[in-house]
């Protein structure tokens, strides 16, 4: 025990450094991840929909990431007693690189006619998602020791903004390599051909920048964790205290509302490429949009974390969450297809984006505000599990609710209603069991609106993002209307 506090202790300058030059790379190693994953996982509907997967595939595939990742990770909770946390990372990484090869192979084989490729792509995706949740909870167990509990809102905040940055990025790069490789294949008259080149070549780049953020994973600092058999609960312990305990209340709470969630989740994607055929480009910009919003907000929700509290952030958040579908249904009443593409490029994603920044952020922190250290990976291992398995039966509700054979709207529109009901219940009667573990203070609405600068804090977090990137500018010289009365300073020094 002692060793640990001793790794956040100012008598030990020469560990302070170096943690404090780890959370710095981490930052770089999410951006290079959040890269990869643009270019990768993003795009894994898409590519099913390109091979002709039914909606119910779709909602199969979207059930089983939940679902087989809950397993294993179950499974490999004893993992963080055995081995060191940095290890379980880098060879999970390793391996999610070989399963990505394997995409790529079967992207060829499915355009040279293998059978049951749907499927295949369903269980090599599903190992995907199963390997990253082994990588998940040691990570997180990780990172709970180098970040301060005092500036976690903050940091994880600001960590999200610069990864969400470049998964922006990549995502639109992604659409535009896709659409430019599909309109060879409509000149060449071989649309399959060039649209399975064009998956190859992003998933390519998500291997490429994936194997990247691996160099930096092994140069960040890993203290020594030690997980003694005292700090280890099973699951059935975890289940009989769960209604007693504010972790327990909080994880009850997210089951529900995956449940809720994966009805939906699925669906988005098959009704803008099939029910609107979108282009990849429009797909990626409502895709897109929605995670920029999340990134204008990040800020603000980073300060109201740690200000007010992950409860209070969660009420807001969850607030908004049930009308996102709502929001989707609506525009089956907008009839001009130019109207409708921008309606969903801003009305849902600005409330989207609020709300997810808020929900992700807000149940990050409290595992870390409720949980005890040494017993966070598997607290966050068995939350995962359960929210996993309600993902997975949303997803299966939203694949029988495709099926129904119903005249009177389009199954995908009442999926939508669905979840937009099933959320706003949970919102009610759900949300009243939740209760803060730290001292925090009164929320204010007011506090929004006065500290609500987006403009300020994207250019202070990429200022921020610049420093850590080691991207330099050469000096500028600025030229003012009346020279004798210059500002006095107009640089944003980083938070």
């Amino acid at each position: 025990m002692g060793k640990r506090l001793e790794v956040r202790s100012e008598e030990h300058p020469k560990i302070a450094e170096e943690v404090e030059g780890s959370l710095e790379l981490s930052v770089k190693e999410g951006a290079l991840s959040s890269l990869s994953t643009g270019f990768g996982t993003s795009y894994l509907s898409p590519f099913a929909i390109a091979m002709n997967a039914t909606a119910s595939q779709i909602g199969i595939l979207h059930g089983m990431i939940n679902l087989f990742p809950s397993i294993i990770q179950l499974r490999a909770s004893s993992l963080i007693k055995k081995i060191s946390a940095k290890k379980i990372v880098i060879w999970g990484v390793l391996f999610q690189v070989f399963l990505w090869f394997l995409v790529i192979l079967l992207s060829f084989s499915h355009y040279l006619g293998l059978s049951y490729s749907i499927w295949i792509l369903i269980a090599i995706a599903s190992l995907i998602y199963g390997i990253g949740a082994i990588i998940y909870p040691a990570w997180f167990l990780w990172m709970g020791f180098l970040v301060p509990p005092r500036i976690r809102g903050k940091y994880f905040s600001r960590r999200n903004f610069i990864t969400g940055l470049f998964g922006i990025a990549s995502m639109f790069l992604s659409a535009i390599i896709l659409d430019k490789i599909s309109e060879l294949g409509f000149g060449k008259n071989n649309f399959l051909f060039y649209s399975m080149l064009g998956f190859a070549v992003i998933f390519f780049l998500a291997i490429f920048f994936r194997l990247w953020s691996l160099k930096i994973i092994q140069k960040t600092y890993s203290p020594k964790i030690k997980i003694e058999e005292k700090d280890y609960f099973s699951f059935r312990q975890f289940l009989k205290k769960a209604p007693s305990t504010p972790f327990g209340r909080f994880t009850i709470f997210r089951a529900f509302l995956s449940i809720a969630i994966g009805i939906a989740t699925p669906f988005t994607s098959v009704y803008l490429l099939r029910n609107l055929g979108l282009s990849y480009s429009w797909f990626m910009a409502i895709t897109v949009s929605a995670v920029f919003f999340q990134l204008i907000f990040l800020p603000l929700l980073g300060k109201v974390s740690d200000r007010f509290g992950n409860i209070a952030l969660t009420r807001i958040s969850v607030g908004l969450l049930f009308s996102v579908p709502a929001l989707w249904a609506f525009s089956a009443l907008i009839k001009n297809p130019v109207a409708v593409r921008w309606y969903l490029l801003f009305v849902p994603s600005i409330v989207s984006g609020f709300a997810w920044a808020g929900y992700n952020l807000a149940t990050n922190n409290y595992v870390y505000d409720s949980v005890r250290s040494n017993k966070r990976g598997f607290g966050s291992n068995y939350m995962t599990l359960i929210v996993g398995v309600c993902m997975f039966l949303g997803s299966i509700m939203g694949s029988f609710l495709s099926k129904l054979p119903i005249i009177f709207m389009d199954p995908i529109l009442l999926i939508f209603s669905v979840s937009a009901v099933a959320r706003l219940f949970v919102l009610v009667f759900g949300i009243r069991f939740l209760t803060e573990v730290r001292p925090v203070q009164k929320f204010s609405a007011r506090f929004l609106i006065k500290e609500f600068k987006p403009l300020h804090e994207i250019a202070r977090e990429i200022s921020y993002m610049e420093q850590i990137m080691g991207i330099k500018h050469p000096p500028v010289k600025l030229k003012f209307k009346h020279q004798e009365q210059p500002h006095k300073d107009i640089s944003l020094p980083p938070s």
